[in-house]
């Protein structure tokens, strides 16, 4: 991973955005006044999903983090990256840097072709054995470049020195360590050695695998150093990354596990190599699918790791949540985040199953469940649900995902089926859910302004403004004349539309002779305070203007959605439509302050 992709990784543009200027929420994404020009309408809005931002307005510009950072600060290019290194403590490569790596690189490759001919010699019959024994054909031992380290603790030593390698670049590739008696060794003896690769197929690191299970550590990793760091990297991803883009991801825990599933034909699982999954990972799937299977091993530690795997990667995929059909007005949520957990029975790892029976691992799969499902399951099990804490304690991850989704909509779903799950009020999440917002959301304690967005789940039961203009309107024939603008799209609620649609209908007549429901009858009764006809009138302008600002409120809302997963044709295309947009809510607010 280069230094700009391991910054983008490591800096959420909105966290930077935000302590430049003031955003505020809108729908999936963030907006504020543009900080580049004079406005009075916001038409600078950031997106988390893309990673990038965009002025709507007289600077029609946008970019990514470093081209903000570039024009807020009138850097460069290098000097917004070095400032962004610094940020995140990330050494900036040398050239020296550079060629070290490369070497690194070079012995590495040097080492898969001498570990693999050992292996396939008669020195390596007895871990060739074991891997036959393990189910691995040498077919797949050859695919993924197996091999096996002496014991002897100078072959591979002296190998690379054959070679022109000298014991600094073989230290610093991590392939020898002093050994207690004084002279170097080989790092990995009397191990199955498992190369590793990094996401464009460069050989980073080896895994190594005892043959005695009584040996400990029973598994060794190569040190982390310049080019190795088993956090940012998934193993066999660079084989499985086109399936997964058709499939999604399975992700195991072993390297075994990985290389046992793709020999059967499962060529979309990757490993994790050990504990839980880190954002760095999950970075690695976000762009390619959002469909991921956790089948990490069924024990304790497995399980556990299950557990802190699950945050990570949902707040990194839900990156990308709508989705725009290309010829349509009409919007879905094809790439929201489909984070499942298969259980794995107890006893048997992901390859044992798979070398068994294949068709049972399919069925696994398919029986995994959504990641709210399993969280509830697995900390239910473990909590007590009919006190208050044990509900807190239940609530705590479970509103932590939640408070991590970008699109509003699907927030509000999973939000009620935590309601639901839990049978706790939503008032009572609702104030939870406070204290899980993104750091970004809690510095922004400035005054919201008339246009921001509220969640679906903040809005009420009931909606008093709609009922009040139609109480006005129903009640108050002679009010018709002022409402010639009013349409059925500024009402939100289905009740008060098809109360607006019966009122339409009966506007000409002096009297209600047409269809009435129980919501119409209830709005012809309602009582109102005592106002003359002028004040009505003034009631019903205002009404009127704070209904409208909601419905172009609304068309913000979804513009925003839309520019999530629009080209910047597509961006370009629309862009006019945005701005008459932003003229209507200028128009509007003139009114306003006219009345």
């Amino acid at each position: 991973m280069s230094v700009v992709e391991d910054i983008k990784v490591r800096v959420d543009i909105v966290d930077l955005v935000s302590e430049y200027v003031a955003l505020e929420k809108s729908g999936a994404n963030f907006r504020s006044k543009c900080p580049f020009h004079n406005e009075r309408t916001p038409s600078f809005f950031v997106f988390p999903s893309r990673q990038t931002w965009r002025c709507f307005g007289a600077c029609a510009t946008g970019g990514d983090l470093f081209s903000f950072l570039m024009k807020h600060q009138n850097f460069d290019f290098s000097q917004a990256l070095t400032f962004l290194s610094k940020k995140v403590g990330i050494e900036m490569p040398s050239k020296k840097n550079k060629q070290n790596n490369e070497d690194i690189f070079k012995i590495n490759e040097e080492s898969i072709s001498f570990y693999s001919k050992v292996l396939m010699s008669d020195r390596g019959k007895t871990s060739r054995n074991y891997l036959l024994n393990r189910g691995i054909s040498t077919d797949t031992m050859a695919d993924f470049r197996l091999g096996f380290s002496l014991s002897d603790g100078m072959s591979l030593k002296t190998y690379l020195e054959s070679l022109g390698f000298k014991e600094e670049q073989m230290i610093l590739g991590g392939m020898v360590t002093q050994s207690k008696d004084g002279p170097l060794k080989d790092l990995f003896r009397g191990r199955v050695m498992v190369p590793i690769f990094d996401p464009d197929g460069r050989a980073v690191g080896f895994g190594g695998r005892v043959l005695d299970d009584f040996v400990k550590p029973k598994y060794m990793n190569t040190r982390r150093g310049l080019v190795f760091d088993k956090g940012k990297i998934l193993f066999g991803f660079h084989l499985a990354k086109d399936h997964i883009k058709e499939k999604g991801a399975v992700i195991v825990e072993g390297y075994m596990d990985a290389i046992v599933a793709h020999q059967a034909g499962f060529r979309n699982v990757v490993a994790s190599m050990g504990t839980a999954l880190t954002v760095h990972q999950v970075s690695l799937l976000n762009g390619i699918t959002t469909d991921v299977i956790l089948a990490l091993d069924p024990d304790e530690a497995g399980q556990e790791a299950t557990l802190r795997s699950l945050e990570s990667s949902w707040r990194i995929l839900q990156r990308n949540t709508v989705n725009q059909m290309p010829t349509s007005t009409t919007y879905r949520r094809s790439s929201a985040p489909n984070i499942r957990v298969a259980s794995l029975p107890y006893g048997k790892d992901p390859d044992k199953i798979i070398l068994e029976n294949p068709n049972a691992w399919e069925d696994i799969l398919s029986d995994s469940v959504p990641v709210l499902d399993f969280l509830f399951t697995a900390l239910s099990s473990k909590l007590d649900l009919s006190t208050a804490h044990g509900k807190a304690q239940v609530a705590a991850p479970l509103l932590r995902l939640v408070s991590s989704i970008p699109e509003p909509f699907e927030q509000d779903r999973q939000f009620r089926r935590v309601s639901e799950l839990l049978e706790v009020s939503e008032d009572t999440l609702k104030a939870s859910m406070e204290g899980y917002k993104r750091p970004a959301e809690r510095r922004m304690n400035f005054r919201r302004k008339e246009m921001v967005i509220e969640a679906t789940f903040d809005r009420l039961e009931r909606d008093p403004l709609e009922e009040y203009c139609l109480v006005l309107l129903i009640q108050n024939p002679k009010l018709d004349q002022f409402a010639s603008n009013l349409r059925s799209e500024h009402f939100e609620r289905m009740d008060n539309r098809e109360a607006y649609g019966i009122w339409v209908n009966n506007s000409n007549e002096t009297t209600l002779n047409g269809e009435t429901n129980d919501h119409f009858a209830y709005l012809m009764t309602k009582v109102l305070p005592i106002m003359s006809m002028k004040e009505k009138e003034q009631a019903l302008g205002g009404s009127l203007l704070r209904l409208e600002e909601r419905r172009l409120r609304r068309i913000k809302e979804e513009e925003a959605l839309r520019l999530d997963s629009m080209t910047y044709d597509q961006i370009i295309e629309h862009e006019n439509e945005i701005l008459k947009v932003n003229g209507e809510i200028k128009t509007l607010f003139r009114a306003r302050s006219n009345s």
